[in-house]
């Protein structure tokens, strides 16, 4: 299935994170493997999320967990060329928000993933807090 084509363009994302390939994620083919670029996506959503509880300031204790991600390939990866993924906003749920996000390597897309999380507490699911969902707001994919 293809992409929609607003996931393809670079600019669209207002957030970026580049990371090295490493050597030791090539394969027997010498591309880098699928679980590395799972891996990749995870780094730079970690690194997204920790920019927007930066920009939200000190707040209680927030559990965001896992519901949901989404990986498709659109093209193969190699190393030693560096990756940029961008990521941004998609939606924004009661107790979720989620996060599309695009892998780049020499300008040219090669994946997208989408992941939705969760705020939950000890009794499940738990609303965002308003502070929160300025903040998202402010990432929001147009």
């Amino acid at each position: 299935m293809k992409p929609d084509p607003w996931r393809l363009d670079r600019a669209a994302y207002p957030f970026a994170f580049q990371i090295q390939t490493r050597y030791r994620d090539e394969d027997s083919l010498h591309h880098i493997n699928n679980m590395a670029i799972a891996g990749f996506y995870d780094e730079a959503r970690g690194r997204f999320m920790k920019q927007i509880f930066e920009d939200l300031g000190p707040v209680p204790w927030v559990r965001i967990v896992t519901a949901d991600t989404r990986v498709s390939f659109l093209g193969e990866v190699f190393h030693p060329d560096m990756l940029d993924i961008g990521s941004g906003i998609t939606r924004i749920g009661n107790a979720s928000m989620e996060i599309s996000q695009a892998m780049f390597q020499q300008a040219r897309c090669v994946g997208i993933c989408t992941t939705t999380f969760v705020q939950a507490d000890e009794k499940g699911s738990s609303p965002l807090s308003d502070g929160l969902r300025a903040i998202l707001q402010t990432y929001l994919i147009a």
